[in-house]
């Protein structure tokens, strides 16, 4: 060799520094996944529950349409089903559909899905007023 040639060093990265920062990843995006999944189904479940409310919020715009159409008289929950004119079920409601289910001074409202997603375990009740 002359003492002219240097010897070039390569500016890179090792292979143990690359699978170790990809194993890094990996872990990081193992811990982030499920958390993200939860995330979706928990906005999910609030877009359901807003839904219903809006469902609930209908159903009493159609009482007090039933009870001026009835002049002061007596409302049942069939008649507020009619005032709503929501059709059949399922109703949607922009991107959510809700079931509604006429009972005895009740209506319960379940939403069924949300943009096509099916979410189970979302009801409540719309009531009657009564003393009215």
């Amino acid at each position: 060799m002359t003492k002219n040639m240097k010897r070039v060093r390569r500016q890179s990265f090792t292979l143990v520094e690359v699978i170790a920062v990809l194993l890094v990843i990996a872990i990081l995006a193992a811990v982030a996944a499920p958390k993200f999944v939860s995330m979706a189904t928990e906005a999910r479940n609030g877009v359901a529950r807003a839904g219903i409310n809006e469902a609930k919020a209908s159903l009493s715009v159609a009482f007090a349409k039933a009870y001026l159409t009835a002049q002061g008289g007596t409302v049942t929950t069939n008649a507020v089903m009619v005032a709503a004119n929501l059709g059949t079920n399922p109703v949607t409601f922009g991107d959510i559909t809700v079931n509604l289910t006429e009972a005895t001074g009740n209506i319960a409202v379940a939403a069924v899905a949300v943009k096509g997603t099916t979410v189970t375990g979302i009801t409540d009740t719309w009531n009657l007023p009564t003393g009215y």
